[in-house]
């Protein structure tokens, strides 16, 4: 967790490790990590992920709201969820395993790989990215955050562009 919140900066881990010593109480725990960063926790994510996959929008705005009151910024749960489709889509491209991946994390991500197609992870990237932009930059983040979910939702109950084009022809 701390490296990952580092981005590869080995100052801003010690500086992040030193926060959490000063915040911990004998030891530093993963979900003191968590909180203090305002960091998502990845099985939730991942949950949330296949709740959008599922097009459930009433499912996908509450485990926003739930990570939401946990104190996760809107901002990291949609990087989490971007973070989930790249993996799929190297899954998906390569048989190669993140050693920093956990099992769970690797079935889950082969799972979804088996089943979305390239077009289907695409566009569930740009519709992520594109939400994340607009939390970033909105006076309302997390009701941002809740319109993105649901346009994702709301695309991926809509047939793929390639497949529009060949019902027309």
């Amino acid at each position: 967790l701390i490296a990952r919140a580092a981005e590869g900066s080995a100052r801003d881990g010690l500086s992040i490790l030193d926060q959490a010593i000063a915040h911990g109480i004998d030891k530093v725990t993963a979900d003191q990590v968590r909180e203090m960063l305002g960091l998502a926790d990845r099985n939730a994510i991942r949950d949330l992920f296949g709740i959008v996959l599922e097009a459930n929008a009433e499912g996908a705005l509450a485990g926003l709201r739930n990570q939401y009151d946990l104190g996760v910024e809107p901002t990291n749960v949609l990087r989490g969820l971007l973070e989930i489709v790249h993996a799929v889509t190297r899954a998906k491209s390569s048989p190669q395993t993140d050693p920093a991946q956990s099992t769970e994390e690797r079935a889950a991500y082969d799972q979804w790989a088996a089943r979305l197609g390239f077009a289907a992870l695409h566009r569930l990237w740009q519709l992520l990215l594109k939400g994340l932009q607009e939390v970033m930059t909105a006076p309302l983040p997390y009701e941002a955050a809740e319109m993105a979910l649901l346009r994702v939702i709301h695309a991926s109950t809509m047939p793929d562009p390639g497949e529009w084009m060949r019902r027309a022809a």
